[in-house]
């Protein structure tokens, strides 16, 4: 009977807790929720992140190779972006025990500007979806706020699939969650010097819409459903830039900078690149206010 218990004690450990083949496989759409999870998995984790450096991740397609990487993966950490709505009952059906994790669930996301929703990015759109008028922004991780609840949701995923683990992931957590705060204290004291006559500036792609309402600045996009803007809109961007004082245009390594430095030339404004997907979450951050703080000197 003493042996029947234990072999069961044995068999429900083994049942609560996964077995893993050396370290969990997590898969991430974007280097930066790369970033994220391996700040709180550490060594436990490896990663696979499915939108390459200088790929548009709105729209990206993953690879057969990619789809065969993703059977040995734990789990999927996803924050909303097109190409993971559209894509995630194929991800599914591809490994079934893949475990699909929504981490921008419970934020506060804003709509995308009015025409930034073009036939282009809607070859990525999930079916059934049309309500272009209230598309959400996906870029939810440039704002340090937004990021605190990624990163609770990807701790607690971690805990779930790994509770052998979860102390190491909850003091990882807790500790990157200072970073987190320390970080939007430098970006608030930063902007903090920044007139309020001077506060607006432009981008190509409309990427930087939550940094911007987190520290109480104006976005402009250049671009109109997804294509270098007509004369007449050029004009007119000009004669907006002009009337808001914008002394920086941000472009990123993903489109094309020909029009914002026109722009740029056209209202004596600074070009500075920078690039919403860099795995270096943190140190692209303070390199955006720097860059942002820099051109009204």
């Amino acid at each position: 009977m003493r042996k029947i218990f234990v072999l069961l004690i044995a068999l429900s450990t083994f049942w609560v807790v996964p077995a893993f083949a050396g370290k969990m496989q997590v898969a991430v759409g974007v280097a930066p929720l790369q970033h994220f999870a391996r700040k709180i998995g550490g060594d436990l984790i490896e990663t696979t992140v499915l939108v390459p450096a200088g790929a548009d991740a709105h729209t990206y397609e993953p690879k057969p190779s990619q789809m065969r990487a993703l059977a040995g993966a734990a789990m999927y950490l996803s924050v909303g972006l097109e190409f993971e709505e559209a894509w995630e009952p194929r991800l599914k059906a591809a490994s079934p025990r893949l475990k699909f994790i929504h981490t921008d669930v419970g934020l506060n996301k804003l709509p995308m500007p009015e025409g930034h929703h073009d036939e282009h990015h809607a070859k990525a759109e999930a079916p059934g979806r049309h309500d272009h008028e209230n598309e959400p922004d996906p870029h939810v991780w440039v704002a340090p706020r937004e990021v605190r609840q990624i990163c609770t949701h990807i701790e607690a995923a971690f805990a779930k699939a790994d509770p052998a683990h979860a102390k190491i992931y909850a003091a990882n957590l807790a500790a990157f969650l200072k970073e987190i705060d320390a970080l939007d204290s430098e970006l608030t004291a930063t902007f903090a010097s920044v007139p309020a006559d001077r506060r607006s500036f432009m981008v190509f792609h409309p990427a930087w819409g939550y940094l911007a309402k987190a520290y109480g600045l104006t976005q402009t996009a250049i671009e109109f459903e997804g294509k270098e803007p007509s004369p007449k809109r050029m004009t007119a961007l000009i004669a907006q830039a002009r009337a808001k004082g914008v002394k920086v245009i941000f472009v990123q390594p993903q489109f094309s900078r020909r029009t914002a430095e026109s722009i740029a030339q056209s209202i004596g404004a600074q070009v500075v690149v920078a690039d919403p997907l860099a795995e270096d979450w943190a140190a692209n951050l303070r390199g955006v206010a720097k860059g942002f703080k820099a051109a009204l000197q």
